[in-house]
């Protein structure tokens, strides 16, 4: 008589052995929306990414994640060096960014030009494969995105053939990382409360002093800081934007101290720190007292380096929980031929695709208001902080919730999912919490068209479709008149607490928006599973149904081996 192995999968367990092979979903979506010359460009370089993500990376990771930064405060000799030694992980990591062009690119005058319209799109379709490896290093890639975007465009034309070749090199040793030293000690978010310094030398010198609270990539050659030229009084109109270098021309170090490293949840293979200002030199970018204006463009690109991270996190954890349960025997069947499994991924998946079409939808806008497009413009307003806020909230939710369905195996760091749940966690907190999101989100109503746009495209996706229209058509209006109810109020308070639910509504409509908009252009089930799913979140009343089939649940996330 036989008896069954005692193992904890099947033989025939297996994984995916590249992340963009293996996701119908990014893959289709690139081959709806981006330019020909861009699919030329990147299909070779996004499979071999892909390839690398899912296998040498993932193990240069977990290398890197338990392995973190040291700070070195002195030498041998007693002489201050403030320097950060790095796991060599670290550095193989920052090789295979540098190497998949995903800043050279956007911002190399070899190539930059070339890709206008697609640019950032492409940047980040390679960015979310490398972020499902490596969340933590994402970071100071974003930063380095954001400091190469505010050189292009502030910096003197001597600075920009200097230093943006560099941002953008393609070779992990001679790319410059870039930072942003934005907040303090007295104000956290609340940037017009910062403190620190800048004392005019002469033109566009400046020396700086004060201390930096939360400085992510604080080995970075190229900082984008903020200190006050003006008074307190005047708040963020106070602050300049300083270009700070590592490195000063006659190759000494830029005096600034670096007091600690951050010991953080998560994110732990790259360094935070706090950091003091000493005379250290800077030169300002754009007009004195415009500096959180600018800040605020670099804010916006981190922003949506966040969501794409997001995107990353909550696939990788997605894909990782159903291969493992599509082999994993219990109660006499495979774990996914049980209709709670079933049920929860439909739940998973169908959040999953909602946001990404959301997330990618900010892109788009993004490379379209590069190009002039007013319209686009004003809807990246709106989208960028949306978007932000809801992936990051359902990316924290996913990763746990994926974390349970694999049971104890889930909570063991031999496996992805607990580093995973740390990273992840970062999300809903950097470039602005949720509570500040919805501030922000009401600012963007104030300042653009972006509301009226969304509202517009709501309409047209109910206008074309015979299934859910009613429904979005109804919640619209519903959505419109809260809205005009509030929007006369003087009562901040009650403004501020009104707008958050109605801000989740407005979400999960848009959502359901682009959902139509992407099933007309591309006619997959995935797109009607998630549009039910998603219109059934606005019904509370219970009735009978059957779950979701395997079938449909690997449609739905657009899994492939």
């Amino acid at each position: 008589m036989s008896h069954p192995k005692n193992q904890v999968l099947t033989d025939d367990f297996k994984t995916s052995q590249n992340f963009y092979k293996s996701d119908s979903i990014l893959r289709n979506y690139i081959d709806q929306h981006f330019s020909e010359k861009a699919r030329k460009f990147l299909n070779g370089k996004l499979r071999q990414l892909g390839e690398t993500a899912a296998n040498e990376m993932d193990e240069l990771s977990q290398k890197a994640d338990k392995n973190g930064p040291i700070l070195i405060k002195r030498n041998k000799f007693g002489k201050d060096i403030d320097e950060i030694e790095f796991h060599p992980a670290y550095w193989d990591l920052m090789d295979v960014a540098a190497e998949s062009e995903m800043f050279y690119l956007k911002y190399h005058p070899d190539r930059k030009q070339a890709f206008i319209g697609n640019r950032h799109q492409m940047g980040f379709a390679l960015g979310q494969l490398f972020a499902m490896s490596e969340l933590g290093q994402y970071c100071p890639h974003c930063m380095t995105d954001g400091a190469a975007y505010l050189v292009e465009e502030f910096a003197d034309e001597k600075d920009k053939k200097r230093l943006l070749p560099k941002l953008a090199a393609k070779e992990g040793d001679k790319i410059y990382s870039g930072a942003m030293f934005l907040t303090e000690k007295s104000g956290g978010s609340d940037v017009g409360a910062n403190l620190c310094e800048a004392e005019k030398v002469s033109g566009d010198k400046y020396r700086l002093n004060g201390e930096k609270w939360f400085c992510s990539n604080v080995n970075a050659d190229v900082i984008m800081a903020l200190a006050r030229t003006g008074t307190l009084e005047k708040g963020t109109r106070g602050l300049s934007l300083f270009l700070v270098e590592k490195q000063l021309p006659n190759g000494e170090r830029n005096p600034m101290e670096i007091i600690r490293l951050k010991d953080k949840m998560g994110v732990r293979s790259m360094a935070s720190a706090e950091v003091r200002f000493q005379d250290t030199v800077g030169k300002r970018l754009g007009k004195e007292g415009e500096g959180f204006k600018i800040m605020a463009r670099m804010i916006n690109i981190s922003r949506n380096y966040n969501s794409v991270a997001a995107l990353a996190g909550n696939r990788r954890a997605i894909i990782e929980a159903w291969q493992y349960l599509n082999h994993r025997k219990t109660f006499g069947k495979r774990a996914v031929d049980h209709a709670l499994i079933r049920e929860k991924f439909l739940e998973l998946g169908a959040k999953y695709i909602g946001d990404f079409l959301l997330v990618w939808r900010g892109l788009r806008a993004m490379d379209a208001a590069e190009k002039g497009n007013k319209d686009e413009q004003h809807l990246l307003r709106m989208i960028t902080p949306m978007a932000k806020w809801w992936s990051a909230e359902n990316a924290v939710y996913s990763v746990r919730e994926c974390m349970e369905l694999m049971g104890g195996n889930g909570y063991i760091e031999d496996f992805v999912m607990p580093k995973l749940l740390r990273d992840i966690n970062v999300l809903p907190i950097w470039e602005g919490s949720g509570n500040i999101i919805v501030l922000d989100i009401l600012r963007a109503v104030k300042k653009s068209r972006g509301l009226d746009i969304i509202f517009e495209m709501i309409q047209e996706a109910a206008d074309q479709s015979p299934d859910y229209g009613g429904l979005i058509a109804e919640k619209l209006t519903e959505t419109k008149t809260i809205w005009k109810d509030i929007s006369v109020l003087n009562d901040r308070d009650q403004i501020e607490a009104t707008a958050k639910p109605l801000f989740k509504q407005l979400i999960r409509l848009f959502q359901m928006a682009l959902l139509v908009e992407e099933k007309q252009l591309e006619d997959k089930k995935r797109f009607e599973i998630a549009l039910d799913y998603l219109s059934d979140t606005f019904e509370s009343a219970l009735s009978p149904h059957d779950p979701p089939e395997v079938d449909q649940i690997e449609s739905l996330i657009g899994w492939e081996y």
